[in-house]
C-alpha cells in the first residue's frame, strides 16, 4: 500500500477554534450547511516543468505572466510526461466561478511539498523550499486552503518539489466552504477510527491472552495482526490531524503497521502450519520484519525519506502474499471453522490492501479503497472466534467439572473400600467389623433373627512364618481367604480380624448352620496342599469358636468375647477343632 492512503490532514491556514468546534458538530449532526456543493478541478490544469525565477519582490515570474506560451495542458495534474529525472514541477487552473461565503481549497494530497500562488501572492506553504527549490518529506498530509471570496475566475499556481516516484497533486482537488470540507473530514473519520479502535482493541485483549493461554503463539500472532491492522486505518483516518497535528507522526504509525502485515500473517499461519512451511514461512516474516526495522531507521536518522520505503515494500508484500497463498489455500482445506473464519476476514483485508496498492500505482483509478472494513471484518471475526472459543470452553469445563465430580465420588468410595479392606487377602478389615457388627446385632434383636459369629485361628502360625518365611505365611493367609469365600454365603461378613485370625459374621445362621460351615471351612484347610517357591508347604490346621447370639448380649464386644472363649477352648483342646459358646 502506497503511504498516500495512509493520509493525515494538515490545514493550511490554522482554523480558528471556533470553527473546528462548529465543523465536529456539524459533521455529526447538523448536516449540510451551505447550499453550494463543492467543485472539482478536474479539468483545465497546465503544468510547466522546472522552478520559477523570482523577482526583486520574491514573486514567482511564472506566476505574473498568464499565457500559455509556455505551458502545457494535462487532464489531471499528476505525474506530466516527461519528466526525466526532473524533481521540480509547477501546475495551474482557473478557480471556478461560485457565490461561496468562506471558500477554502482542498488537496487530497501532494508528492512531496507544496507553494501555492494566486495573483503572485504566496497563499499557502506546505514543506520547505531551499534556494535551490528542493526540500525534504514532511509527510502526507491533505491540505486545506483559504481562498479569497473574489477569486472565482482567477489562475491559481502550484509549485511543487519531489525527488519521489511521483509528482504532483494526488486524489481530489476540490473547492468548498469550508464548514462542509470539516464536517466531511469528521464524518468521513467516523468509520476508520471506530474500526481501528475496536481492531486495536482486539489485539490488546488478543495479547491478554497470549500472556495467559496455553496458545500463546497463535493469540500472540492475532494480536500482532490486529495491532498492525489497527494502526494502518488509524493512521488513515482524515479527522486525524484536527486532534494531533503531526503529520510525520501519523504516517510512521501506518507505515510501521502497514510494513508488519506480512510479518503477523506469516507467523499466524507458521502457528496453524506446523510443521509443514515453516521454514519458507518464517523467512517471510524474517525478512519482512528485517526490513520495517531498516525502512523505519534509515528514514528517521535521514538516509532515505519514509516515502521512499513504500515502492520497495509494495513490492516486497506483493511477493509475500503470493508466496503465502499456497500454504494458506493447502491449510483452508483442513483447518477448523473458527480457522476458516480467521483465514476469510484477513484475505478480505489483505485483497482490500492489494486494491489499495494498485491505486497508489496508478494501476486503477484513484478512489479511497474501505481500508477500514477490512479491518473491521477482521476484527468482529476475531469476536466471534473468541465468544464461540469461550463458550465451548465453558461447555468443555462443565462437562470436565462433572466428570472430575464422577471421579472423586468413584475414588472416595474406592478409597473408603480400601479403608476398610484389607490388602494382602481381598477380606474385609477390623474397622470394617467394628462398624458392622453392632449393625447386624441391632438388626437381628429388632427382627428376632439369628446371628452367629466365628473367630478361626491359624494353628502355631508364628512357628510357621519362624520355618518358611513371612512370604510363605502371606501365601498360607491368602489361601484360607479364599477358602472363607467359597464356604460362607456372599450375605455373610469374612473379615481379617489381625495377624493370623479371621472372624465372619453370619447374619440369619444359627449355631447349627455356623458349626456345620466352620468344620467344611477347617477339612478345606486342614487337607489343602500349598505350593510355593517351587516346594510344598506343609498343611496347616485351622482352631474355630462359635458363638450365636442368645438375647443376653448387651453389646457385639460380648458376642465376640463369647466366640474369643470358644476358640480359646478349642486351642486347649488341642487344636484343629471347632468349640462352641455355652
Amino acid at each position: 500500500m502506497n503511504a498516500k492512503l495512509l493520509l493525515t490532514p494538515v490545514m493550511g491556514a490554522k482554523a480558528s477554534s471556533l470553527l473546528l468546534l462548529l465543523g465536529l458538530l456539524g459533521g455529526l449532526w447538523l448536516g449540510p450547511v451551505s447550499e453550494l456543493a463543492a467543485m472539482d478541478l478536474a479539468e483545465g490544469w497546465e503544468y510547466r516543468w522546472g522552478d520559477s525565477p523570482f523577482n526583486a519582490e520574491g514573486v514567482p515570474v511564472w506566476t505574473l505572466d498568464q499565457s500559455s506560451a509556455a505551458w502545457s495542458a494535462i487532464g489531471f495534474p499528476s505525474n506530466p510526461p516527461g519528466r526525466n529525472g526532473q524533481t521540480n514541477l509547477w501546475v495551474r487552473t482557473t478557480l471556478p466561478e461560485g457565490d461561496w461565503r468562506d471558500p477554502v481549497l482542498y488537496l487530497f494530497s501532494v508528492d512531496l511539498i507544496v507553494e501555492i500562488y494566486l495573483d503572485g501572492r504566496k497563499l499557502y506553504q506546505y514543506g520547505r523550499f531551499d534556494d535551490a527549490g528542493r526540500g525534504r518529506f514532511e509527510g502526507w498530509p491533505w491540505h486545506m486552503v483559504s481562498l479569497p471570496q473574489d477569486s472565482a475566475g482567477e489562475l491559481i499556481y502550484f509549485r511543487i518539489f519531489s525527488d519521489y516516484k511521483d509528482i504532483g497533486l494526488w486524489g481530489e482537488v476540490q473547492v468548498l466552504e469550508r464548514i462542509d470540507l470539516l464536517r466531511r473530514l469528521v464524518s468521513g473519520s467516523i468509520g476508520r477510527l471506530i474500526a481501528s479502535g475496536l481492531t486495536l482493541l482486539i489485539g490488546l485483549l488478543s495479547l491478554l491472552f497470549a500472556l495467559v493461554q496455553p496458545e500463546r503463539g497463535v493469540f500472540a500472532s492475532l494480536a500482532l495482526f490486529a495491532l498492525a491492522s489497527g494502526s494502518t486505518v488509524l493512521s488513515g483516518a482524515q479527522a486525524n490531524l484536527l486532534l494531533f497535528d503531526a503529520p510525520l507522526f501519523w504516517d510512521y504509525l501506518g507505515a510501521a503497521g502497514y510494513f508488519l502485515l506480512p510479518v503477523a500473517m506469516a507467523m499466524l499461519l507458521q502457528q496453524w502450519l506446523r510443521p509443514a512451511f515453516q521454514r519458507l514461512l518464517g523467512l517471510i516474516w524474517m525478512l519482512n520484519l528485517a526490513y520495517l526495522f531498516a525502512a523505519l531507521s534509515l528514514s528517521w536518522v535521514g538516509v532515505v525519506s519514509l516515502a521512499e520505503t513504500y515502492p520497495v515494500f509494495d513490492l516486497l508484500f506483493l511477493v509475500s502474499l503470493l508466496v503465502m497463498l499456497l500454504p494458506a489455500l493447502r491449510f483452508f482445506r483442513r483447518g477448523t471453522r473458527d480457522q476458516h473464519l480467521i483465514l476469510a476476514a484477513y484475505a478480505l483485508l489483505s485483497l482490500l490492501l492489494l486494491l489499495d496498492m494498485a491505486v497508489a500505482h496508478n494501476v486503477l483509478p484513484w478512489g479511497q479503497v474501505p481500508l477500514g472494513w477490512g479491518s473491521l471484518g477482521f476484527a468482529l471475526a476475531v469476536v466471534v472466534v473468541s465468544l464461540t472459543h469461550y463458550a465451548r470452553m465453558q461447555h468443555a469445563l462443565r462437562l470436565l467439572n462433572a466428570s472430575l465430580e464422577q471421579q472423586v465420588q468413584a475414588r472416595t468410595l474406592e478409597l473408603e473400600q480400601l479403608a476398610l479392606q484389607d490388602s494382602l487377602t481381598g477380606l474385609k478389615n477390623r474397622r470394617f467389623l467394628d462398624e458392622t457388627l453392632p449393625r447386624e446385632l441391632a438388626l437381628a434383636k429388632r427382627q428376632q433373627s439369628s446371628l452367629s459369629v466365628l473367630i478361626c485361628d491359624i494353628d502355631h502360625f508364628k512357628r510357621f512364618n519362624d520355618r518358611h518365611g513371612h512370604a510363605a505365611g502371606d501365601a498360607v493367609l491368602q489361601r484360607v481367604a479364599s477358602h472363607l469365600h467359597r464356604v460362607f454365603r456372599h450375605t455373610d461378613l469374612a473379615c481379617r480380624y489381625g495377624g493370623e485370625e479371621f472372624v465372619v459374621v453370619m447374619p440369619g445362621a444359627g449355631m447349627d448352620d455356623a458349626r456345620r460351615c466352620a468344620e467344611t471351612l477347617r477339612q478345606l484347610v486342614k487337607t489343602d496342599q500349598i505350593d510355593y517357591d517351587g516346594q510344598r508347604l506343609e498343611p496347616v490346621t485351622l482352631s474355630v469358636g462359635i458363638a450365636s447370639w442368645l438375647d443376653v448380649e448387651r453389646d457385639a464386644d460380648e458376642l465376640l468375647q463369647r466366640a474369643d472363649r470358644a476358640l480359646y477352648r478349642a486351642k486347649a483342646n488341642g487344636r484343629d477343632r471347632v468349640e462352641c459358646s455355652d
